[in-house]
């Protein structure tokens, strides 16, 4: 459908936009992980997307909660955020740690490990940037709008 080819069947035109988004996930899979450089593969080792994403979260607060953990994640319970935080650690790229405020509480901080898949990400986010080249800065904001309206507000 062209942008100016006004309305049609809203059934049809729907399902059909539906179709097209699905098809258009692993597209974007792909293509977000051919624009990875080999080097980044290689510092990555077994860090998945997920756990990238975990990582960024904990180094932008300096430290998270396992609850922080799971509401920036948006993890399905403190179990699925724990579990995530356990893998972390076994690769050595976090530290869990008592709160100096409340003893209770556990912090999972970054490791000095944690440093090489931090510039991994950066890299990362260079190659995304770089597949959005074709876009200007007004139909980046657009698009990241529009992906926001879809998946609903952040935690």
């Amino acid at each position: 459908m062209t942008p100016d080819a006004g309305p049609t069947s809203a059934a049809g035109s729907r399902a059909e936009l539906i179709d097209e988004f699905l098809d258009l996930q692993p597209r974007m899979h792909r293509r977000l992980t051919r624009i990875i450089p080999p080097d980044v593969h290689a510092e990555m080792g077994a860090v998945t997307f997920q756990q990238m994403h975990a990582l960024h979260v904990i180094a932008r607060r300096s430290g998270v909660t396992m609850g922080e953990l799971a509401g920036c994640l948006e993890a399905a319970s403190l179990s699925s955020a724990t579990q995530m935080a356990d893998r972390l650690v076994k690769l050595g790229l976090v530290e869990r740690m008592s709160d100096p405020g409340d003893r209770r509480l556990v912090r999972v901080t970054l490791s000095p490990r944690a440093g090489i898949c931090c510039g991994a990400a950066s890299r990362l986010a260079g190659g995304v940037g770089k597949s959005l080249e074709g876009l200007t800065d007004d139909e980046c904001t657009t698009l990241l709008r529009l992906l926001e309206r879809a998946v609903g507000p952040p935690p």
